[in-house]
């Protein structure tokens, strides 16, 4: 016999179990045209962009061609994490092509010649396995299983382009009205907005800044607000600042190197007004890249020193920041602006805070390419086109449901089209005010500079700095503790104990770890891993005696 009671729970469960699907917003449910062409695109970036350019890219390339289109989106995790997918991916397809098509042997030897391939190899005049090897791959049509890869950093890119991976595309030839100085220029700031040979392309500009929480400063009784990358390295943010390990971020690297080259371009303009000249010599550029490199990683010192904790998360600081568990942090600029106007459009609050550096760095591309082997090349294009589209540019950074803008949700990020910052649009953008073409004199990027330490810069950090946080971070304590009790003298001696980097020097580097880096024995790549943070945590322990007045 039914018992009444249990039918009336059991209807109650069920009713609580549908709900969720009785009440979802039907919109948000994409169902796949089965006749339609379908682009696979691999990306880091959110749901929130995804949505946005699928139903955009739908509306225009129908309105072009009269055609339907299906979007499968793969999202693998941060940059290096779809790196690592992608070259098993070409790995494994390119055995089957060696041994089924070729019908050669696949054997360690080969693994390691593809794994080591470089259009440079294509120059080279002998005929060895990694030179027959990389001209095979090259002029074959061997995929990856998508089509598009959209986001990331430019290192990626290159490094991708580098390996064949990333093939040119025609539309610098087909739509050079789409490349110039008035619509998307080739450089800004000294940043290269695309490749030269149409391999990627800038879909949008990313700079990165400070985030702070205005409300918990002032609670802490700090008289100031975050403005420049040396505030963030002041003794009132000692274990106050979120921190995103470099080694895990090539946002937060590229952050940092933003920081370092703003210190050789501080040295730079100080050298030039003394000598009383318009340009260094080759001798004196040198000399100031050495010494503005030894000046930015004591900024970067200082800095994790004030460290709360290292993440490998881009998205945590921003989280801790908002709720006050940190004070201050680093972060790319959509990360900021989007939280900064959401938590405005929720609650009122203007407690979280994004800003710009003055002349602390320039924007950087965020970009797109069409992988080799792409099953939809010219489908591909086609959206690169519709991204690079001043359709495609409005939905950056229009308010929602303005004309041309996002549908679902406003993305806040920077349009490169220089279109976009005409007057007449400037009504419907979310940031009126943003313009990174008016400014970009306030910083130039001088990669030239740095592109023997960016691949290793990270690295340094971590094993420095980061390993060695405990040290580091009790040794500036007590630096911090001697300057209040009014032992200077102390103070001074322990941080230029601490600030000690000569072991981490342009010459050292260049001479002797960056070869054993770059080199393949990782016996002597871990030997000197262990004998740099020995090194740098045994001059901490020194430094935090002579501060606590022990020596």
């Amino acid at each position: 016999m039914f018992d009444p009671k249990k039918i009336v729970i059991l209807f109650l469960i069920l009713l609580v179990v549908s709900l969720p699907f009785v009440f979802r917003e039907k919109a948000n449910t994409v169902v796949p045209i089965s006749d339609a062409e379908t682009l696979t695109i691999m990306t880091p970036h959110n749901e929130i962009l995804r949505r946005e350019y699928a139903i955009g890219f739908k509306k225009w390339y129908r309105a072009k061609t009269g055609k339907e289109v299906n979007i499968d989106w793969r999202h693998q995790g941060g940059g290096r994490d779809a790196t690592r997918y992608i070259e098993t991916m070409y790995a494994n397809n390119f055995r089957l092509h060696w041994v089924n098509e070729l019908h050669r042997t696949w054997d360690s030897g080969v693994i390691a010649a593809f794994a080591s391939r470089s259009e440079k190899k294509l120059q080279l005049p002998e005929h060895g396995l990694e030179v027959e090897i990389t001209h095979e791959f090259f002029k074959s049509n061997v995929g990856c299983g998508i089509d598009i890869l959209f986001g990331g950093g430019v290192y990626e890119f290159e490094a991708q382009s580098s390996k064949g991976n990333l093939i040119p595309s025609s539309l610098l030839i087909e739509h050079p009205e789409m490349f110039s100085e008035d619509t998307i220029p080739e450089f800004l700031s000294g940043n290269r907005l695309r490749d030269e040979h149409g391999r990627w392309f800038g879909g949008s500009l990313t700079g990165f800044g400070i985030i702070y929480n205005s409300e918990a400063i002032l609670a802490e009784g700090i008289p100031f607000f975050p403005k420049t990358w040396m505030d963030i390295g002041r003794p009132e943010f000692f274990k106050k600042v979120a921190v995103v390990d470099p080694t895990r971020s090539s946002s937060t690297q590229k952050a940092l190197m933003m920081l370092v080259q703003q210190q050789m371009q501080i040295c730079y303009d100080d050298l030039k007004n003394r000598l009383n000249v318009d340009k260094l010599s080759k001798e004196d550029e040198e000399k100031i890249i050495g010494e503005g490199w030894i000046n930015g990683l004591r900024l970067i010192q200082k800095i994790v020193a004030n460290g709360r904790y290292f993440t490998e998360s881009t998205t945590r600081p921003v989280i801790d920041v908002l709720a006050g568990n940190c004070l201050v942090g680093i972060t790319v600029d959509f990360y900021g602006f989007a939280e900064s106007k959401h938590l405005e459009e929720r609650s009122g609050s203007n407690r979280f805070k994004f800003v710009m550096p003055y002349a602390g760095g320039a924007p950087s591309p965020d970009p797109i390419g069409i992988f080799r082997g792409a099953e939809h090349p010219e489908l591909a294009k086609n959206f690169i086109e519709f991204i690079l589209s001043l359709e495609g540019q409005k939905l950056l950074d229009f308010n929602l449901h303005t004309p041309g803008g996002p549908m679902k949700a406003t993305m806040r990020r920077t349009p490169i089209l220089k279109t976009i910052y005409d007057t007449q649009y400037a009504q419907y953008r979310c940031s009126p005010d943003i313009n990174p073409y008016k400014f970009a004199s306030l910083f130039i990027s001088h990669e030239e500079w740095t592109s023997k330490l960016s691949n290793i810069m990270g690295s340094l950090v971590k094993l420095a700095f980061i390993d060695t946080h405990d040290e580091l971070s009790d040794a500036m304590w007590s630096i911090i503790q001697a300057r209040k009790d009014g032992r200077v003298e102390d103070a001074e001696k322990a941080y230029q104990v601490m600030a000690a980097l000569e072991d981490l020097s342009c010459d050292n580097i260049y001479s002797n770890i960056i070869p054993i880096f770059d080199g393949k024995d990782i016996l002597k790549i871990a030997n000197l891993q262990n004998k740099i943070t020995k090194k740098f945590r045994k001059q901490y322990l020194k430094a935090k005696k002579i501060a606590d007045g022990r020596s």
